[in-house]
């Protein structure tokens, strides 16, 4: 895990943020999916899914040359300006501490009392299955 995070990774998920930066950060830039793997050492199906999703959202647009699906920011879309200012300030903000954005280990004892595990049975009372007495 790493020691600091940035403002994007704290914000977004970590594919999110990985595909938002490289997105967003140059609108001009397209990409297509094998080289969005490759620069994010994300598995294909996973920048693949998380490409699905903005598109559906129409936060990316994307077009075909016939071998590759080229995607890139939808420029027009309203909150294009707004990602587009989250991802530059992320570069330029100083990152996080990894340890900061983890709870604390309590230091009290816990208050809540341990249940007992429930016997089915009372450990000193032997079975009674009815089954093997005589009936007079």
């Amino acid at each position: 895990m790493k020691a600091k995070r940035s403002v994007l990774e704290v914000l977004f998920p970590a594919v999110r943020a990985e595909i938002f930066r490289l997105l967003f950060a140059s609108a001009r830039t397209e990409f297509y999916v094998r080289e969005l793997r490759l620069k994010t050492h994300l598995a294909l199906h996973t920048v693949q899914d998380e490409l699905r999703k903005l598109s559906a959202l129409g936060l990316v647009t994307s077009r075909s040359n016939g071998f590759h699906r080229f995607y890139r920011a939808d420029r027009s879309h309203a909150l294009f300006r707004h990602l587009h200012a989250i991802v530059e300030l992320s570069e330029k903000s100083p990152r996080t501490r990894q340890a900061a954005l983890v709870r604390p280990p309590s230091r009290r004892p816990s208050m809540r009392k341990r249940r007992r595990k429930a016997s089915h049975l009372p450990p000193d009372l032997p079975i009674n299955w009815g089954t093997l007495q005589r009936r007079s």
